[in-house]
């Protein structure tokens, strides 16, 4: 038997001994060290449809996972972007109909002709779902924290040793960790250890991980977080992002409440002025006024390799971009994925660990580009839209110039990113006013197939909206009334 033990009982700590007990079984003694004093930060909220693979490990199906939160758990079918471009919205939806569509997108037929209408299947922000089994289309969750944290706990606890401490030293020698010291006194050895630890990388920062700064590209790097009440006659099946002044706000639907934060980088903007204007628009939506002095302070990158010697960082320990796209629980769950599949003998191999930090890298470089695809609005209305359109990354300059003269065709775009589908691109980057019409025409003239391609494209679409109209829609709240009155 393997013994591993986890330092932190966040979203990251339990979703990584519940996907590693689920995969090794009893191979594995899995401990959680964790402080029982203190809470979550409570930020990532908001998830992508990858969250469905971890109730898959679990076997539970989402109306289980639903009725087991008892109403602290909402459906998601994309982000509704607000004023990125000042005075317009769009919309960026999880991108599947039927699995035997080719993504190569309709869109080189529906842009030029006016014919646009979002994405694959979720196109704009609504109050309803499709009326079809879960199984039958693409989806995410809106999570309450702390009512994740204790379903996860309550499900584990008889199988994952819960140890209620605090690490006071840890013995490492730079390349791996030989043992815990706990404020107990009690001595931990393990043979993996995972550090879910948060900013803090309590295990992590003692094997000298190098650092990937990306505020030059993204500086956001603050975050005031607050739940609004709120009654709701109808629920969102969306999250809601809306740009501000000096960056921008979240809006999450869960239960009888909003979650709410004010994202703002401290080079542009001081936590007071951030404060002031979170608090204005806290007025103006909801009538409430900001109730927290709480300020949640990060810095934008990750670690270059986030498996050292016999430690592994997970979630914040290994790094942070932003909230934008909800990529915070994906990241999780996509480490511990991949980290099982290649390192399943838990023998710790130099070859293993290579693979394994390469595709994290890859992870993370996928997301920094995607990120910065949305800031890439041109604004100059202040100094903080300034900075984002004077200083784009080179891939976002590259991107942008792609998308106004060419086209994003699955030959090139789609085989370039693993993190998300040219249909996301597409969505994301149309929303930003950035494709050419006259150019997808000249685009299309220059292929020797370009005719072929315009017609399947046009096959596409058509197919596309017929689905669309097929699909019946149901009122989200409803749905979740019955899944947990169980009728």
């Amino acid at each position: 038997m393997k013994k591993i033990v986890i330092v932190g009982s966040g979203t990251a700590g339990l979703i990584t001994a519940a996907m590693m007990k689920n995969y090794w079984k009893d191979l594995v003694d899995i401990s959680i060290i964790y402080d029982a004093s203190k809470k979550n930060i409570a930020v990532g909220e908001s998830t992508t449809p990858i969250f469905r693979l971890l109730l898959a490990h679990m076997g539970i199906s989402t109306q289980e996972f639903l009725k087991h939160l008892g109403g602290k758990a909402t459906l998601k079918l994309g982000i509704h972007f607000k004023n990125w471009i000042p005075g317009k919205d769009y919309f960026h939806g999880f991108a599947e109909v039927n699995s035997d569509v080719d993504t190569n997108t309709s869109a080189i037929y529906s842009l030029p002709n006016n014919k646009f209408n979002g994405g694959m299947l979720h196109n704009h922000p609504s109050t309803n779902i499709p009326n079809k089994p879960f199984d039958d289309y693409a989806y995410a969750f809106h999570v309450d924290t702390q009512a994740f944290s204790e379903f996860m706990i309550n499900g584990y606890q008889n199988v994952i040793n819960f140890i209620d401490d605090v690490v006071e030293v840890v013995d490492s020698d730079g390349k791996e960790i030989k043992s815990l010291t706990l404020r107990s006194g009690k001595k931990i050895e393990a043979d993996l250890f995972v550090d879910a630890s948060g900013f803090n990388t309590v295990l992590f920062k003692h094997l000298n991980p190098e650092w990937i700064d990306v505020s030059d590209a993204l500086p956001i790097d603050r975050a005031i977080p607050q739940q609004v009440p709120y009654n709701f006659r109808d629920i969102p099946s969306y999250t809601c992002c809306e740009a501000t002044e000096n960056g921008w706000i979240w809006q999450i639907p869960i239960g009888q409440r909003y979650g709410t934060g004010y994202l703002y980088s401290s080079k542009f903007t001081s936590d007071d002025e951030a404060r002031e204007k979170y608090n204005e628009w806290l007025l103006k939506n909801f009538n409430v006024n900001l109730e927290t002095d709480r300020v949640i302070k990060y810095k934008p990158g990750y670690y270059d390799n986030y498996y050292i010697g016999n430690c592994m960082a997970v979630g914040l320990s290994s790094g942070f971009i932003e909230p934008l796209e909800a990529t915070g629980i994906q990241i999780i769950i996509q480490q511990i994925q991949e980290f099982m599949t290649i390192n399943s003998t838990l023998k710790n191999l130099s070859y293993n660990r290579v693979i394994i930090n390469k595709s994290n890298r890859t992870l993370y470089r996928d997301i920094v580009d995607f990120i910065c695809l949305h800031y890439c609005t041109n604004r100059t209305d202040s100094e903080f839209w300034r900075y984002m359109t004077e200083n784009k990354t080179e891939w976002t300059k590259s991107f942008e110039q792609k998308c106004r003269e060419e086209f994003l065709d699955a030959r090139t775009c789609y085989k370039e990113k693993t993190f998300w589908g040219l249909d996301s691109f597409v969505q994301v980057s149309n929303g930003l006013e950035m494709f050419n019409k006259e150019s997808i025409k000249e685009f299309l003239d220059a292929k020797i197939d370009g005719k072929e391609i315009y017609m399947q494209a046009k096959a596409t679409h058509e197919y596309l909206e017929n689905e669309k109209r097929r699909i019946r829609r149901i009122s989200h709240k409803k749905v979740l009334e019955s899944i947990i009155s169980n009728k």
